[in-house]
C-alpha cells in the first residue's frame, strides 16, 4: 500500500514488521494513542502473548484476528479488535475499537420458578398473619 494512501485510512492502521516496529500508520491512529515506534509500547502486558502469536504467523496469507487491549492517549487501555494480514513480510494491522455493550442477563428457568414459588408462599403467609391479627383484635374487644 502506498505510504501516503495508508495515512488517510479512517481507522487505526499500522504497517509493521515481524519485530513489532511500526513502519507506517494512519493519521487517525494518533488520535487514539501517542506516537510510538513499536507496537509493544501500546499493547497491554496481559495481551502480549496474543500479539506475539499474531506477529509470528507472518508466513500465513490468511488474516489473523484477536481482541487486544491497547493503550490510549489518556494512558487507559481500551478493547480493540485487531486484524493483521501479511504481505512481503509487512503486517497490515487494522484495529477497531470494541464498544462495551451491556448484556441483559436472563435468569435460568429454575431460578424463575423458585422465585414464583417463594412469592406464592409469602402471599399465603401474609394471609395467615392477617387472619391471626384479626383473631387477636376480636379477642381484645
Amino acid at each position: 500500500m502506498d505510504r501516503n494512501v495508508c495515512r488517510w485510512a479512517p481507522i487505526p492502521y499500522f504497517q509493521i514488521n515481524q519485530e513489532g516496529t511500526i513502519l507506517n500508520s494512519s493519521n487517525i491512529t494518533h488520535s487514539y494513542s501517542h506516537s510510538t515506534s513499536n507496537i509493544w509500547n501500546i499493547v497491554h502486558k496481559e495481551d502480549l502473548t496474543k500479539a506475539i502469536l499474531m506477529l509470528s504467523r507472518n508466513a500465513s496469507s490468511t488474516p489473523v484476528t484477536e481482541r487486544l487491549r491497547l493503550q490510549t492517549r489518556n494512558k487507559s487501555f481500551v478493547n480493540f479488535k485487531c486484524t493483521i494480514q501479511w504481505e512481503n513480510n509487512i503486517g497490515h494491522l487494522v484495529c477497531t475499537e470494541v464498544k462495551s455493550i451491556k448484556v441483559s442477563i436472563v435468569p435460568p428457568l429454575s431460578v424463575l420458578k423458585s422465585l414464583v414459588s417463594t412469592h406464592e408462599q409469602l402471599k399465603k403467609t401474609e394471609k395467615q398473619l392477617n387472619k391471626a391479627a384479626q383473631i387477636i383484635n376480636i379477642k381484645k374487644h
